[in-house]
Parts: structure tokens; sequence; C-alpha cells
């Protein structure tokens, strides 16, 4: 609880949120196409194995961002991103409308980011696992 205490931070929330959604749903989506695709007497295509084997890929997840936080540099997998420019009755965000300031992932730290990937990834291997214990 500590260590919790001080690498999160009330800015992380956001950032936190939006990780654990998008990877939960690409494993999803994973587990999915593995499902429908994948030969029948193949023993990853019963979901309580596919749950299992995306529980321990979210604990290596988790155990890379643990070395980038202890100072190990590893290289991390960055999606490209086009910026877009929406019509001009879009322009607004919520964001205009809101006091507070929103902070996106790129917006945070290098150690803040790691942290922020570590507990995504450890919130998302306690899920699959449960997941694999009851089904």
């Amino acid at each position: 609880m500590r260590w919790l205490k001080k690498h999160f931070s009330r800015d992380m929330v956001r950032p936190l949120i939006y990780k654990v959604f998008t990877r939960g749903i690409l494993a999803l989506l994973a587990a999915q196409l593995m499902h429908r695709f994948a030969p029948e007497t193949w023993p990853l295509t019963m979901f309580s194995n596919l749950s299992l084997a995306l529980g321990v890929l979210f604990l290596l997840g988790a155990a890379l961002a643990w070395l980038r936080l202890d100072g190990i540099k590893i290289p991390q997998m960055k999606l490209l991103r086009v910026k877009r420019k929406d019509p001009y009755p879009l322009n607004a965000d919520m964001a205009d409308f809101v006091d507070e300031e929103i902070t996106r992932f790129d917006d945070l730290d290098e150690e803040a980011q790691n942290s922020c990937v570590l507990l995504a990834d450890l919130i998302l291997a306690v899920v699959c696992l449960i997941l694999a214990a009851v089904l």
C-alpha cells in the first residue's frame, strides 16, 4: 500500500480507466477470435483456458512495467496516432465545460505512465485469473 500511495496520484485515474478498458476489450476480442477460428480440439478454445492464458500474459506485462519502474530500459510499444481535426460544430470538447483539467496518458511523466500500465495489467490479470478459476 505504501508503494501505491507513493506512485499513484489523482491525475492517473482517467488514464488508468482508459488503459484497463482498452486492454480489456482487446483481450476479449482476442479471446473471441481464438474461440471462433481455432480448431475445436485445441485446448485454448475453452474460455477458462483462454482466461488463464490472458491472465498470465497480463502478469508478464505487469512484470515488464515493474522492471521499467526499477530503471531497466525496456522499450514500450506505442501506437501511431493520426491527429484529426473535427468539423466546426464539433470543435468543443466536454473538457471545455469542466473546471478541472483532464490529464491524458501521454501527458503523464514516464514513471507515472509505467505505474499506470503496471496497475492496469495487475487489475486485468486478477480479473482474468478469477474468470479462469470460476468458469
